[in-house]
């Protein structure tokens, strides 16, 4: 990794932090097993983060794309993971999931996470 990807890490961590709002990232824990049961469990784990909201102003024809999706830019540093298909958002009490993420990649770390959600 060269020093220009070193520091772009930490000031997308910075911007994000200056210009988001906080929400929380709700997500499924690791799978516990009851023996005595059977029965296969998990908890949702809650993490705050701070997420740069764009509001999406025109669906698309065939669906995947609607009005009133949102498009939350994450910076990926101070996450604990990666946001993954089927995660939450929790932006002002309303929960968000996840359609589809992509990550900006400075040199081999993730830089930024942008997910599409829907209400």
């Amino acid at each position: 990794m060269s020093r220009l990807d070193e520091s772009l890490v930490p000031l997308a961590a910075r911007l994000v932090a200056r210009a988001g709002t906080a929400m929380t990232w709700r997500r499924t824990g690791p799978a516990a097993y009851d023996p005595a049961g059977g029965a296969v469990s998990s908890a949702e784990v809650d993490s705050a983060v701070t997420g740069v909201i764009e509001e999406v102003e025109t669906g698309h024809a065939d669906g995947l794309v609607r009005r009133g999706d949102r498009i939350v830019t994450l910076a990926a540093g101070p996450l604990a993971g990666e946001p993954e298909p089927g995660d939450a958002l929790v932006i002002a009490g309303a929960e968000h999931r996840v359609l589809s993420l992509t990550t900006t990649w400075a040199g081999d770390r993730p830089a930024l996470f942008r997910l599409h959600v829907r209400r």
